[in-house]
């Protein structure tokens, strides 16, 4: 199980180390618009959606980093004064009530609308550019997996607190 969950853990960080260096392509793209729409009265047909499939990806995939490393908002008012045990219980059951129907949702929504893509041909339609929605829509479907699979291995490390009173990892 410790593997298991360890396995789960260097996919979400590597996940968010990839997707980091997505920043730097979306710095790049503003930029280039900026310049091109600014400067050169010549704006793009491509860099609004092209900004949006970027943001879309930060997004998807870094929720699974984000989740690794304890950063989604949360009320803490009163979470961060329980004892270990106690947020280890509050987390096990809001995960089994929200986290996993959630991305249940997400999931299978995302796979229903990649398969409308796919046979479809779907294309963006924000500007003439018109990319297809396909590959966007794969990323979706993994970011959300990814996230699903963080939630499982964080679920497991709390199950195993709540049972054996100690970390995992």
């Amino acid at each position: 199980m410790k593997k298991f969950v360890q396995v789960i853990n260097s996919i979400s960080e590597f996940s968010g180390q990839v997707v980091k260096f997505l920043l730097m392509a979306l710095i790049i793209v503003l930029c280039y618009e900026v310049i091109s729409r600014y400067v050169f009265h010549n704006p793009t047909i491509w860099a609004l959606e092209t900004s949006k499939m970027l943001m879309g990806t930060f997004g998807a995939v870094g929720w699974a980093y984000t989740y690794l490393h304890d950063g989604h908002v949360r009320v803490d008012v009163f979470y961060s004064r329980f004892s270990r045990k106690v947020k280890a219980w509050i987390n096990v059951i809001l995960s089994i009530i929200f986290l996993f129907p959630i991305c249940a949702i997400l999931i299978s929504s995302g796979i229903k609308w990649l398969a409308f893509s796919l046979r479809l041909g779907e294309k963006m339609v924000e500007s003439s550019w018109l990319p297809p929605a396909a590959p966007f829509r794969a990323v979706l479907v993994a970011g959300f997996s990814l996230f699903a699979l963080q939630g499982i291995s964080q679920f497991i490390q709390e199950l195993y607190f709540i049972i054996r009173k100690r970390e995992l990892l």
